[in-house]
């Protein structure tokens, strides 16, 4: 996730301070090191969170396959955004 180790404790503690219960539930080191573990509100979080992406990424599916298209295939008239004159 190109992060330090620091930087994603701090983004789980930002995570569960901004929640209304705890998304992320840590668990104490040890003989097997400790870590963290998603709480049953973090689990549906996540699923909400993913759904909203579905459902946007729905939304805006033919406008971004129309952009895809102009983008792959512009037109002959244009030459880098600027009109080219005919000769």
């Amino acid at each position: 996730m190109d992060m330090s180790y620091k930087r994603a404790w701090d983004l789980v503690d930002e995570i569960n301070r901004i929640c209304r219960q705890a998304a992320v539930a840590r668990q104490a080191g040890g003989k097997n090191g400790g870590g963290a573990v998603l709480t049953p509100f973090g689990v549906s979080l996540v699923a909400r969170y993913r759904k909203i992406e579905r459902d946007a990424a729905s939304a805006v599916h033919k406008e971004l396959e129309a952009l895809r298209n102009d983008i792959r295939h512009p037109k002959k008239s244009t030459e880098r955004g600027r009109d080219v004159k005919a000769h």
